[in-house]
């Protein structure tokens, strides 16, 4: 499957807490968020994402489930952090009746958001947004034109036209006057805050995502390369990995106390977590549990309780063995990318492995000698099976894959 380069264009339309955040929703599947436009880690506990949607600020856990934290409920189609003042926060977009937002902000890690501004010319709808990690006054935002804001975010100027097609834009981490941009055209840097632009990186590719880091790491998604770094203000690009095949980031976050950990926002709306960073790629839901010796605690139960069935590294039955098959035709499916393993929730695979498969006698219940437990283990291992793109379809997610 192609990913078109329009569906980029598609996808992109379609934080930090220090104080105890409320909630005011009831928790939701992660899979069943179908907008996510920004996230960032909760520094206040860094195992909780921070999470931009449809329908305001979500904050997300690694049991998969996540709960509106934000009283405003509102599309932020754009999220940004101050990176110098703990618990303050920027978005732009669509209140629920419908119209602009305008700039928002909250001072309190997302529960409570005010607006500051109706920007230039607004209110506006940026669908971009940076804060500046050299001087968090300066803010820029996309809205009919690049805007500059340099007194915090309340009055703000129109600049020049803003490249077309742009996913998102970053502040420099070394100086005031650089941007950076993430466009349809490829990934652009300005050295005048927005006027005049030039390429950033050497291949006119799509660049989906760009990030500054505070020690002025840059990390850039280029599609058809794949995820690249380089320091600033030095070109010299590194590609990271190359695992994505035919699916991008769009958004990234950086652990505040761990480098190597990254989090990333997928085109698919897929919360992922790299431990290595950026090397490797797992689901976010579960990530405690994916590691060397999770997966081979899953792979040693897989080995004594699966196998027999749905075949070593989870290959599935060959279909013309007709030992394998039940009374209606049924054979153990493959678990790998081969068939439809990744179209199920991790909860529903936990789940079938318990309390078996109503479609399928021969998948009985474990639930006697598994406990869940180990269900959870022999997830955790079967998702080391997939590739990035299933992780990154899975559940829900899997219909708009197919298409």
């Amino acid at each position: 499957m192609q990913f078109g380069l329009s569906r980029f264009w598609i996808s992109f339309f379609v934080t930090v807490a220090f104080a105890p955040l409320a909630v005011y929703a009831e928790p939701v599947p992660l899979d069943g968020i179908d907008h996510v436009h920004g996230l960032t880690v909760d520094k206040s506990n860094p195992d909780r994402l921070l999470l931009a949607t449809h329908h305001g600020l979500f904050a997300a856990t690694e049991n998969g489930l996540a709960v509106r934290v934000s009283k405003l409920n509102a599309d932020f189609m754009s999220f940004a952090e101050d990176p110098l003042i703990p618990g303050k926060l920027y978005a732009s977009g669509h209140p629920a009746q419908g119209g602009n937002l305008g700039v928002m902000i909250s001072q309190d890690g997302g529960v409570v958001w005010e607006n500051l501004s109706q920007g230039d010319g607004g209110p506006v709808d940026f669908h971009a947004l940076s804060v500046s990690p050299v001087d968090s006054r300066i803010l820029y935002g996309i809205h009919e034109g690049l805007q500059l804001s340099r007194d915090g975010g309340k009055v703000w100027q129109r600049i020049a036209d803003a490249p077309k097609r742009t996913f998102a834009l970053a502040a420099s981490a070394k100086d005031v006057d650089t941007v950076y941009a993430a466009t349809m055209q490829g990934l652009l840097v300005s050295r005048d805050s927005g006027r005049n632009w030039e390429e950033a990186y050497f291949l006119k590719r799509p660049a989906t995502m760009v990030h500054i880091a505070a020690d002025g790491r840059m990390y850039a998604f280029i599609y058809g390369v794949g995820l690249v770094s380089a320091e600033e203000p030095s070109f010299a690009w590194t590609t990271i990995s190359e695992v994505f095949q035919d699916r991008a980031l769009m958004s990234l976050s950086v652990h505040p106390q761990d480098k190597s950990r990254l989090f990333a926002v997928t085109d698919t709306n897929a919360i992922m977590i790299s431990k290595d960073g950026g090397k490797s790629w797992f689901s976010f839901e579960g990530n405690q549990r994916q590691t060397a010796e999770g997966i081979a605690a899953g792979a040693k139960l897989y080995a004594e309780n699966c196998q027999a069935c749905h075949g070593a590294k989870g290959v599935g039955e060959r279909p013309d063995n007709p030992n394998a098959q039940d009374e209606y035709g049924f054979v153990a499916p493959a678990l790998n990318d081969d068939a439809h393993g990744w179209h199920h929730p991790d909860a529903q695979l936990v789940e079938t492995i318990l309390n078996g498969s109503p479609r399928n006698e021969r998948m009985i219940a474990w639930k006697e000698s598994l406990s869940r437990e180990d269900a959870e283990s022999l997830v955790i291992y079967i998702k080391s099976l997939w590739s990035f793109r299933s992780l990154a379809c899975q559940g829900t997610r899997h219909m708009a894959c197919m298409r």
